[in-house]
């Protein structure tokens, strides 16, 4: 790539691509858009097993209910 003009740049919708400082922090605006989250990002945390707790705390965590099934196994 030589510049900019080479590429296509598109931002992610915030209601399907949430941060984790407005997913995690804001309650009212996760029911405002209920249904329409793909990836959540689990910034504005430090730490692997903190990433996870939170997730599995939220109920986002599916890795292990299906680790029999995916070639990684569990994490």
């Amino acid at each position: 790539m030589k510049n900019a003009k080479e590429v296509d740049l598109y931002l992610l919708p915030q209601p399907a691509f949430p941060t984790g400082g407005l997913y995690f922090k804001n309650k009212t605006w996760v029911k405002e858009t209920k249904g329409k989250h793909v990836v959540i990002h689990n910034n504005y945390i430090v730490g692997f097993e903190k990433k996870i707790k939170r997730f599995r705390d939220y109920g986002l965590w599916l890795v292990d209910d299906h680790a029999k099934e995916s070639p990684l196994g569990t994490l």
